[in-house]
């Protein structure tokens, strides 16, 4: 009998299962397009706003020819994927309090902090005057942000009272009944790609990350591989697991958030999906691991093995800028980039056309307006192939007044 996963939302995850498994695909996606029905070995058009509904066709589905694993790269359904395996009865696969217990913010700072795992200090808040005592009490400045929000989404850098008031106001005043208040830490941020199978927590991959300045936080740069000491690499995969142990996540996949502190260690988010954007290819690419095939080898109570690697090192930076004005670069140059060293293709996208407004990367609106990443042998090598890819892409700022309400666009905090 074929091994049959059912896919929570997600192309990419179908796509690679399709391609470098012989694993059966169940695909759940909502208002399925005839593509996304050719795509799986069993398409099902479901709602996602109704559970019970979901779980009565799956269990159907289920009953025809048995499901082994329920996975997800979909942050929101996470949880679902949880309340199935528990409604199918299968023996692997996250649980949903496990995945409510990573998304809920201050549930994770909770669970670890009681497990010995150092993070920032914070306050749960249900109204504006609560968060401003609170702030005062972290001690100035803070960054408040939503509670299930992951990454930088709904971020808030604050330095004075009044800031703290205003974005606690605006949390509250999108239907959410509290917000976290967190002692605002400084340091190199590292993010942490792990699996956890039968209680037992691999590192399979630790890139480096170069933050722009409050209020935004925008991920300016990464490296692979870190550039951690042995001393702290060992510190941080020993974290990680506690980390995991400590929100009851097994047999599934998570990306981890840490910041190297003037005082050590200090967690973040456990976010219980695999990375965003450009993220998946460069693990692909510099570790040999696939994330959707970790995700279901997890799912499955399995350890898989990854394949050759393709490159030795990653690079990504963001295309930001220092000030405002309208953005001009030779789209030409994005498809025919040449004399790079290393023979991996270079990612180039931008997110604005030739002639758009831009802001600076700590203006609200601003962030990321496009990407490049990178693969190959040695960081060197990557930074001079970075030099010559920015030369020919020739990106620069018509020196001209930009009206900040020009620019209708939703921030971009990542690759």
């Amino acid at each position: 009998m074929s091994t049959r996963i059912l896919v929570l939302g997600g192309r990419r995850t179908v796509q690679q299962l399709q391609e470098e498994s012989d694993y059966d695909v169940v695909f759940a996606e909502e208002n399925m397009t005839l593509e996304q029905v050719m795509l799986a070995d069993y398409p099902l058009e479901v709602d996602f706003g109704d559970w019970a509904s979901v779980a009565r066709q799956v269990a159907a589905v289920h009953a025809q020819q048995p499901i082994h694993a329920v996975v997800t790269g979909v942050e929101r359904l996470v949880p679902l994927a949880g309340r199935l395996r528990e409604e199918l009865k299968l023996d692997h696969g996250i649980t949903e309090q496990a995945a409510r217990d990573c998304i809920d913010k201050a549930a994770t700072h909770r669970l670890l902090d009681e497990a010995g795992v150092p993070v920032p200090r914070t306050r749960v808040v249900s109204g504006a005057q609560e968060g401003g005592e609170a702030a005062e009490g972290l001690g100035l400045p803070v960054v408040v942000k939503p509670r299930d929000a992951s990454s930088a989404a709904g971020l808030a850098y604050c330095d004075t009272r009044a800031g703290v008031e205003q974005a606690i106001a605006g949390i509250l005043a999108g239907g959410r009944d509290s917000a976290l208040v967190e002692e605002y830490v400084q340091g190199p941020e590292f993010g942490v790609f792990a699996a956890r199978t039968a209680g037992v927590t691999r590192v399979l991959w630790v890139v480096e990350g170069e933050v722009g300045p409050p209020p935004t936080f925008v991920k300016v740069g990464g490296h692979f591989p870190a550039r951690l000491d042995e001393e702290n690499r060992r510190e941080l995969d020993r974290l990680a697991d506690l980390a995991l142990t400590a929100v009851g996540l097994d047999d599934w996949v998570a990306a981890l958030q840490f910041t190297l502190t003037a005082d050590g260690w200090r967690a973040g988010e456990i976010n219980p999906r695999v990375p965003g954007g450009q993220a998946v290819e460069m693990i692909r690419s510099t570790t040999g691991w696939e994330p959707s095939l970790v995700v279901a080898e997890a799912a499955l109570g399995r350890h898989g093995e990854p394949r050759a690697a393709d490159a030795a090192c990653g690079l990504y930076r963001s295309i930001v800028f220092e000030e405002a004005g309208r953005i001009d670069y030779d789209a030409s140059a994005i498809g025919s980039l040449s004399g790079l060293e290393s023979p991996h293709p270079p990612f180039v996208e931008f997110d604005v056309a030739p002639g758009e407004p831009v802001l600076p990367v700590g203006h609200p609106r601003g962030g990321a307006f496009g990407r490049i990443v990178l693969a190959g042998e040695s960081p060197e090598q990557l930074a001079r192939d970075l030099a010559r890819v920015t030369e020919q892409l020739a990106v620069r700022l018509a020196d001209e007044q930009v009206n900040e309400g020009s620019v209708d666009r939703a921030h971009t905090s990542c690759c």
